[in-house]
């Protein structure tokens, strides 16, 4: 579109000087931007994720070789596979299918499920804002000729 200046051209000229560069910033914080942060939080979703299934995959594990279902064993491991892994104590939550200090059959299964944040956006020296949670579930068979406690 071209647009044509009613007065001299050099005042014409004048009006249209810097539209470029405010177009180019424009352009970059709402096209560039978005795309960069989203390309920055997907490999934090995809390790997030990874550390979810090691760790329900442990606990239920854990829970199936002991024969009884022990809530404060399981969340121990849990907990100290999210501080090796770099996250919060707090950021992996843990839910078991059975009830705390039961004994579980022999030969039958047990679920546990880790729920973690994950974050929208995360910028390391500024912080974090949490979007949605992830759950991450394993069922393990309990051990059929382990003894009980």
């Amino acid at each position: 579109m071209k647009v044509r200046c009613r007065r001299r051209a050099s005042v014409c000229r004048r009006w249209e000087r810097g539209f470029a560069a405010v177009e180019l910033s424009a352009g970059v914080a709402l096209l560039v931007l978005p795309v960069v942060l989203l390309v920055l939080g997907l490999p934090r979703w995809s390790e997030r994720q990874g550390v979810a299934r090691v760790a329900a995959r442990d606990a239920a594990r854990l829970v199936g070789l002991q024969g009884w279902c022990d809530h404060s064993s399981a969340m121990r491991a849990v907990e100290r596979l999210a501080v090796d892994a770099g996250l919060a104590p707090g950021a992996l939550r843990l839910v078991l299918d059975c009830p705390a200090g039961a004994p579980l059959p022999r030969g039958g299964v047990v679920t546990a499920r880790v729920t973690v944040a994950m974050p929208l956006l995360d910028v390391p020296l500024i912080g974090s804002v949490a979007a949605w949670d992830w759950t991450a579930a394993h069922r393990e068979p309990v051990d059929p000729y382990g003894s009980r406690r």
